[in-house]
Formats: C-alpha cells, structure tokens, sequence
C-alpha cells in the first residue's frame, strides 16, 4: 500500500468530519450508517453494524479518527 502524504490525511481528517455530524470527534452508528449509504448505498443496516464493529477496534462504541483513518487506509487507497 502506498504511504499517505499529508495533503491525503489531511482530506481524510476533512471527511471524517463531515460524517461526524455533531463535530465529538468520533463516529457513532448513526453516523457511520450515514456514511455508509454514502460509499455503499446498497449495504444494509446489519452490513452498517458489522462494519462498525470491525472499525472500532477498541470497541468503545465509536469511531475515533485513528480507527478511521486505519479503515480508510485498507479500503479506499488507490494503490
């Protein structure tokens, strides 16, 4: 996978906080469901809720920019 310049972590951060809608900091189910209708818009809700759970690698119940930041890494980087 190709390393990650600045500019790309920093239009990462821009869109994890879009989806964070109500700016905490991190991503909750709702929110991640939001973003999921977004990049999969046929994914279902238990597609939502096991994605959810595989990102929050702490398992607090959210989604912090790390976490983030990790998925994106693996999903949506153009090799």
């Amino acid at each position: 996978m190709a390393e990650l310049s600045k500019d790309d972590i920093i239009e990462i951060k821009d869109h994890f906080q879009f989806f964070d809608k109500d700016g905490s900091g991190t991503i909750d189910l709702d929110e991640f469901r939001q973003l999921l209708r977004i990049l999969a818009p046929a994914s279902t809700n238990d597609n939502a809720e096991r994605g959810f759970e595989t990102i929050d690698t702490d398992k607090n119940a959210l989604i912090d920019f790390e976490e983030f930041l990790d998925w994106w890494k693996m999903n949506w980087t153009v090799f």
